[in-house]
């Protein structure tokens, strides 16, 4: 069992052990730095501690500078024979000393010194005051003990340095007075006695604050540290949720297609299918949608493909005069346009790229005009007149037929709602040539382009609906009876997949969108040149399908190009016929019912005959289980339901 299917109750548990062992801090007793487990957490308390610390410091390197220089006005009451000497130091060494740490704290290279560098820094006011000490006789030099104990509490407290460094500097400062009180003026052992009190005491209290200061600053950041780590796991225990909704759903989305048939099933399935939208709402709203998409376009997949291969096997046997090609052929193109909305249906749940051809605009134009869709608009606005200005000889693009006559089909629609009562429709293409960026329409890269304008005489569309009539939902009609609101929005995002962008224009006189799309340098293919020798082969296949008439499909499509055949039902059927047989290449459909599906059934080919070459075919978009057949060894994936060429061609791939 995978960790994503424990129970939550043990996934808890184990997550639950670790966060008990890291709830105690672990620092060494002196220099309180991370140890044990936690040592990977010293750099990074480091530099928190660096950017929580660079505004006190630079304040405090400014208030160092200016009392330091304000308490040299008690020199000219307190000894005014050395004044000079006093404030030599203190104005010409140590204030021009702090302010220069404070420019200095401004460079990056600050942050790899700032500890010695503001240690240095409170041992030279320090040692400033012992100099005076020194010079001023008693008890004039009595005064300024006083500021010896404000430089050891600054240092403690004001300064940001960490203990490590602080407790050594004030103590480097205590040993200096003890050899100047002692060594270099005669001071009284009393005052000596007295003095050292207060400063050891002094430098006691303020060991302890500091010490307490970085205590509880690490404290505080230790706490962020295990804040954080408990919200990795909180995120980690919702996504392993997530998937276990995901996987939920898809086995109640399988088995409400299986109950169909009942309706009191039926009626549970639906209602369960209304809870698990319920909750997929605040997960993942389109997944629930891909599955259910993924699941019609795999049954219906599979009844096309029927009305889309035969057609093509009759009009390969038929001769060039009959008069049923016209029909055929008619019904074949009805079923790739069934299968292509089907396409257009996962596209908008999964993003499925759709299967692009070889067409022309001007042909694309012309079908749309006598289609059933636009007879009925006709029908609807008598009094609209259509025009056409096609060029001649436009190239050809390489785009989704279905998707460009949407896209047609959107904007002649829009341009008669606009109208309304009497007026006209302009339909044109033209072909044009970017050499660099079009400086008005940034999303359009420089090259070749077919520009399908489509241009109405109606009242225009106002300035302030403009630039949102492209978005999701935005409309002016009535929702239900004129639209969507997701016309425009189809027209953009079908134009994007092909590389192209839309514009549009608009005044009192009409608007005109206009559609561009790149030109494509490939020639357009036939039925006639997927007949072509290089798609027949001599090769022995297995066809592997659940669904007797896609079975019977693809060996009448794999005989017709000169392959021997067999078939097997099911994955077991299969396993057991290549026990004592082997094949050149396995034709393998994905999911089949009842039993194991395509997945396991290549597994377990795999182990009979490594390296086993296999195309897998599937009714959905490619799922996990398809990406893991591939990674396992298969060489390639179409979709159902395919042409004769898709097929022909895929399978001269496979044994090459």
């Amino acid at each position: 069992m995978t960790p994503s299917r424990l129970p939550m109750e043990k996934q808890a548990e184990q997550k639950k052990v670790p966060l008990e062992n890291s709830e105690k801090m672990h620092l060494h007793p002196i220099t309180l730095a991370f140890r044990r487990n936690q040592s990977h957490l010293e750099s990074a308390f480091l530099d928190d501690y660096f950017r929580g610390s660079l505004t006190i410091v630079r304040i405090a390197c400014l208030a160092a500078s200016l009392i330091y220089g304000l308490f040299g006005i008690l020199d000219i009451y307190l000894f005014p024979e050395e004044k000079g000497t006093f404030w030599l130091f203190r104005y010409a060494i140590f204030c021009p000393l702090a302010l220069g740490v404070f420019f200095f704290s401004f460079s990056a290279l600050f942050k790899k010194v700032m500890q010695p560098i503001l240690s240095s820094l409170g041992f030279l006011a320090g040692a400033g005051i012992v100099m005076m000490i020194v010079l001023a006789p008693p008890p004039v030099s009595y005064s300024y003990y006083a500021g010896l104990i404000l430089i050891f509490m600054v240092i403690y407290t004001s300064t940001k340095l960490r203990f490590i460094w602080a407790s050594p500097t004030c103590f480097c400062l205590i040993v200096l007075y003890e050899y100047a009180a002692i060594y270099m003026v005669e001071t009284p052992v009393l005052i000596l006695i007295s003095n050292n009190f207060f400063f050891l005491g002094a430098n006691l209290i303020g060991m302890i604050s500091c010490y307490s200061i970085e205590h509880y600053a690490r404290r505080d950041f230790f706490m962020k540290s295990l804040l954080h780590e408990e919200r990795e796991r909180v995120k980690h225990a919702r996504s392993i949720l997530e998937e276990r909704v995901v996987e939920r759903t898809s086995q109640l989305v399988e088995a409400n297609f299986k109950i169909t048939r009942e309706m009191n099933e039926r009626i549970q399935a639906e209602e369960e299918k209304r809870q698990i939208q319920a909750q997929l709402v605040r997960h993942q709203k389109m997944e629930s949608l891909g599955l259910m998409a993924g699941g019609v376009a795999h049954d219906l997949n599979n009844i096309l493909s029927g009305i889309i291969s035969y057609p093509e096997l009759i009009l390969m046997d038929l001769p060039e005069d009959s008069k049923l090609r016209k029909p055929i052929q008619t019904i074949r193109e009805s079923g790739l346009r069934a299968a292509a909305v089907v396409t257009d249906l996962l596209t908008v749940a999964r993003g499925v790229a759709s299967q692009y051809e070889i067409v022309c605009i001007n042909d694309l134009i012309n079908s749309y005009l006598s289609s059933p869709e636009y007879r009925e608009q006709e029908s609807l606005y008598p009094k609209i007149s259509m025009n056409l200005n096609l060029e001649a000889n436009l190239p050809n693009c390489k785009c989704s037929p279905v998707h460009i006559q949407k896209v047609l089909m959107n904007l002649v629609n829009n341009a008669f709602e606009a109208i309304e009562i009497t007026g006209s429709i302009t339909l044109s293409t033209t072909r044009q040539q970017f050499t660099t960026r079009h400086p008005e329409i940034p999303l359009l890269e420089k090259g070749d382009y077919i520009l399908l304008r489509v241009s109405d005489s109606g009242p225009g569309i106002p300035a302030e609906s403009l630039q949102h009539i492209f978005e999701p939902f935005y409309t002016k009609k009535v929702i239900g009876r004129s639209g969507t609101g997701l016309g425009l929005a189809v027209v953009w995002n079908s134009v994007l997949e092909h590389k192209g962008t839309v514009e549009v224009t608009s005044d009192d006189n009409g608007t005109t969108f206009t559609v561009y799309l790149p030109v494509t340098t490939e020639e357009k293919v036939t039925i006639a040149e997927s007949e072509a020798e290089d798609l027949r082969g001599t090769a022995s296949i297995l066809v592997v399908d659940d669904d007797k008439l896609q079975r019977d499909i693809s060996s009448n499509i794999l005989t017709k190009l000169g392959y021997t055949v067999q078939t097997a039902e099911s994955g077991e059927n299969a396993i057991m016929y290549l026990q004592n047989h082997s094949v050149d290449l396995v034709l393998l459909d994905m999911l089949m019912e009842p039993g194991i599906n395509g997945y396991q059934t290549y597994k377990e080919i795999s182990e009979l005959h490594p390296g086993q070459k296999a195309i897998i075919v599937s009714g959905f978009s490619e799922s996990n289980d398809v990406k893991a057949t591939l990674r396992l060894g298969a060489n390639e994936f179409i979709k159902k339901p395919y042409s004769i060429e898709l097929l022909g061609r895929t399978v001269k791939k496979a044994l090459r």
